[in-house]
Order: structure tokens, then sequence, then C-alpha cells
């Protein structure tokens, strides 16, 4: 001890190679007295580090969080992080942990949701992931306490499960994954969307029932804020919204064009009988659709049809509308028979 007290730069240098080891050590080695029992954690698109750490923290999986952003920043592992319900033990080293959030391994499956689906399609795809059941995850989607913790005013999460790309493990907690969904929503919307959607007389709930509409309607991304814009201007007038997206949703189609009975199908989602909104959200919305309801294009239109190739032709009058609906069938009768044209043509 004397040797190393009368020479400074050699103690200075078994600190750094004590320090080094120990570091080493930590990042490395498992916490062998730890619980080796899975934890979900949740991890959102826009989370940072810092936030994750904490969750961490909370967990029992991390001691410390310091560590842990250090390394994060130093691997650039901060940077290619992905939204899901990562399943970590406290067992784990902290490279372990590290290694689970940005590469996944063999027990994380991607779970791709697009804008538009609805909570039963969403079920399925779990379901055939072999995640959960249809039905597990359609009972959670419904569960009050959940729907309660998350705030939403309605009778499930339907509308605010968000369309995004998930790491999911198997054997995930199905209120997890629900919640993970549902929380991504307002991590993505902002702090602010509620009083957005209050500016346009609208509560949050209206504003996703409205924004399910234009995602099943508009194809463009161009064309969200106006029929946006065109369904305000019905509801301000008092008008039926008529849109097909709605009626599809009861007859579980895709059709563009109805029959009398079908127009008259008892429903309080039948926008063609009902006048305002539907009782729920029709999908979950993507952020294109749930941008437009807060920020609608200004236009004079009323209404709107679709000529068959994602694009709509928009009319301010009645007359107007029903010169468009004829160009429209005609549009669609001429896409019918080039596409019965080319199935005929045998191949050279």
């Amino acid at each position: 001890m004397k040797f190393l007290l009368k020479h400074p730069f050699l103690l200075g240098l078994l600190a750094i190679t004590a320090s080094f080891v120990l570091a080493v050590f930590y990042i490395f080695f498992p916490p062998f007295f730890r619980s080796h029992q899975p934890l979900d954690i949740p991890v959102y698109s826009k989370s940072t580090t810092r936030e994750i750490a904490k969750e961490l923290k909370e967990k029992g999986v991390l001691a410390f969080s310091t560590p842990f952003r250090i390394l994060a920043k130093l691997t650039r592992v901060d940077r290619i992080l992905k939204a899901g319900l990562y399943q970590i033990s406290p067992s784990m080293s902290l490279w372990e942990v590290l290694t689970t959030l940005s590469e996944g391994k063999s027990e994380l499956l991607t779970l791709r949701i697009p804008e538009g689906y609805t909570a039963q399609q969403i079920g399925e795809e779990l379901e055939k992931m072999g995640v959960v059941s249809t039905a597990q995850f359609l009972n959670a989607v419904q569960d009050k306490t959940l729907i309660q913790k998350t705030g939403i005013h309605g009778p499930s999460l339907e509308g605010f499960l968000f369309p995004q790309t998930y790491r999911v493990p198997l054997g995930a907690s199905v209120a997890d994954l629900a919640d993970l969904m549902s929380q991504q929503f307002f991590q993505t919307v902002g702090t602010d969307y509620e009083s957005r959607c209050r500016q346009h007389g609208l509560s949050l709930y209206q504003a996703v029932i409205l924004a399910s509409i234009v995602e099943k309607e508009a194809k463009l991304p161009e064309e969200h804020a106006i029929i946006a814009g065109v369904l305000y201007n019905r509801l301000q007038q008092n008008m039926r919204l008529e849109v097909n997206a709605t009626l599809n949703y009861i007859l579980n189609s895709k059709n563009p064009w109805f029959t009398n009975d079908q127009i008259n199908t008892r429903s309080p989602f039948n926008t063609y009988k009902h006048r305002g909104l539907p009782p729920t959200p029709i999908c979950n919305p993507g952020i294109t659709s749930l941008e437009a309801v807060v920020d609608p294009a200004d236009v004079p239109y009323l209404y709107y049809v679709a000529q068959g190739d994602g694009s709509h032709l928009f009319a301010t009058t009645l007359a107007e509308h029903e010169k468009n609906v004829k160009r429209a069938k005609y549009l669609r009768h001429l896409k019918r028979i080039h596409q019965q044209a080319a199935q005929a043509t045998p191949n050279p």
C-alpha cells in the first residue's frame, strides 16, 4: 500500500482497471440473485431512453438507470428501438436487456397493424401468430377496468388501438398488449389533441369516431382532410352523413353500391338512416385521419363519390353529385371491362 501511495500513477491505473472490471462485470454478467420471472415492458415509438430506463428500474429489472442510458447512447441502441411489448427478466445482464430491446430475439414476433384495422382483425392476426386468441383479445379490448385506466369514454378500446408495427412476445399478457396499443395512440397524437378536437366542437371520442370514418372513406393521403371537411359540412347542416363505410361496417362488406334493402338496414351505425355520428368508431384510424379531423380542409363540398381508383369526385350541389355518381359508375364499368379483357387474353 505504501508503495502505491508513493506512486500515484500506479494507484490511479489500478483504480481505473478495477472500475473497468466492475463495469464489464455489471454490463455482461447477469445478477444471479434476482428473479428469473419475465416481465412485460412496454416501449412506445416516441419513448426516450430516460423513460425506458425509468420503467425498467420501477419494474425491478435495473438497480440503476444511469448505466443503461449511457450504454444505450454509446451503442446507439437509443436510435433503433421499436415499439412493442418486451419480456425482460430481472436476472438478465444489462447487455442482454439492451440486446432484447434493440434486436429482439426469436420469441419476439412482429405484429403489423395497418390503418383501418378493427379490433376483430387485430385479434385474428394475434391468433395467427399464436400470441393470444381473438376472443381473448376482444375481451381485453372491452375490459371496463382497462378502458377506465386509459380514460376512454366508450364501451371498448376500438378506435384507440393505434396502427403501428409492434414487437410482441409469445405468451404476452393480453391486457398489456391492449394497453400498449391504446397508450401508443396517446403517445402519437400528443397531449394537445383533445383540446384541438374541442376547437371543432367534438369530444376526443367523437373525433376518433369521425377519424375512423375518414380512414375507411379516404384512400389517398391528400384527400383525407378534404373528406373530413365534407363530413363536417354535412354535420353542421344537420344532413345525414350517408357514408358507405358505416353501412359496410354493419354488413361486413366492401360494397361501393347498395340495394334499397341494404340501405334500410336497421342499425345505429347506418348513417343513411340516422343523423350524426355512429355510436362508436368503426375501425382504428391512423395519424393521417386523426390529423384530418382536427385540421380539415376548408371546402364548400357536401358530397363525394369514389371513382374506383382510390380518388373521389367532389360536389357542392346534389345535381353535381348525381352527375358525378353517373360518371363514377361509368368509370367503374370501364374498369371491369378492361379487367375482364385482360383476364381473357391468353399469355403468349
